[in-house]
Formats: C-alpha cells, sequence, structure tokens
C-alpha cells in the first residue's frame, strides 16, 4: 500500500540534525534526532529538531537505546509545542542506511513516520537525502522510498527548524 503522505523539511534540518549526531558518532557509537511538526491533510511540516542528551539516552556502536522517561518527556514537549513526533534520523557506520532488523521492530510504528538513516555515523556533513536511507512506516511495516519516491514525497523547503536540546533521565 502506498501512502499519499508528504514531508516537507527546513532548508537546514538536515544540516542541525548531523550536528546533533556527530558527538556520539566521533565515539564510533549511533547518533539520533528526533523530529516534531504538525500536519495539515497529506502534508506533515517538521518544525522542531531534538537533541537529547542526558541518562535517558544511551548510544553504543550499533546501538541506541531511549528509555521510556525520555519518550514521555519528548511527548510533553510535542504536546507543548502543538506538535507530534513525525520522524527522526540516526546514523549507521559506512554506507549502510538502511534500517537494522532492531530498526524495524523496535522502533517507533505508527502510521506515517519518517525514519531516516545517515552513513558514516555522521562524521562526514554534507550528504543530502540521497545519500540516506529514507524509510516510511506505512501498512505495518517500514519500507525505503527509492529514490524517485523521495524526490516525490519529501520536499525542502525554505524555513529554518527550530533546535530544542532536551535533557532527559533514565
Amino acid at each position: 500500500m502506498t501512502n499519499d503522505l508528504k514531508w516537507r523539511l527546513p532548508a537546514d534540518l538536515l544540516a542541525e540534525s548531523v550536528r546533533i549526531m556527530q558527538p556520539c558518532g566521533a565515539k564510533g557509537h549511533e547518533g539520533l534526532a528526533m523530529w516534531l511538526g504538525v500536519q495539515h491533510d497529506l502534508e506533515v511540516d517538521i518544525t522542531h529538531v531534538v537533541a537529547l542528551r542526558g541518562a535517558g539516552l544511551q548510544t553504543a556502536p550499533l546501538q541506541i537505546r531511549l528509555s521510556y522517561q525520555a519518550m514521555n518527556r519528548l511527548s510533553d514537549i510535542a504536546e507543548e509545542l502543538g506538535t507530534y513526533l513525525v520522524g527522526q534520523i540516526h546514523s549507521h557506520p559506512g554506507h549502510h542506511v538502511g534500517l537494522s532488523d532492531v530498526d524495524r521492530e523496535l522502533g517507533i510504528r505508527v502510521q506515517g513516520y519518517l525514519s531516516v538513516v545517515y552513513p558514516h555515523y555522521a562524521q562526514r556533513s554534507g550528504y543530502g537525502l540521497q545519500a540516506c536511507g529514507v524509510h516510511a512506516f506505512e501498512a505495518g511495516d517500514y519500507r525505503r522510498l527509492p529514490g524517485a519516491e523521495v524526490a516525490a514525497r519529501v520536499e525542502t523547503i525554505a524555513a529554518r527548524v527550530q533546535r530544542i536540546d532536551l535533557e532527559v533521565a533514565q
């Protein structure tokens, strides 16, 4: 089943997300940035990027864990802003930008959720979405969007993302 949902990304979203992930990647760990936004009909505008810090975010090579308290805090912030959790970006080593089995099974599994994977543990900036794995949760599973579909469903807009630095407990 193909979804007609489209995502609109601020022009600086990818670069800001990479900056958030780089400290973890410098340690040889996966990095993570969460995206908040609003939906109007079949268009989702990403408005905020969240940098999670603290004991509620645990990173390691090939692994990220968020505590329940971290997810609750993230949900609270989204509600305060009138947004919701629309997607995320995380980094993988090397050129691997597919979702792992763990990503697929234990990640956020909500219709229309966008999960982007950035290569090289985010230590090389300047990659565009074409070098990333862009995955959408649709019809009960994640599906990697082919390049033509990314071009049709993901639009970069002339807006700036708002960054939130969020301390999260374990």
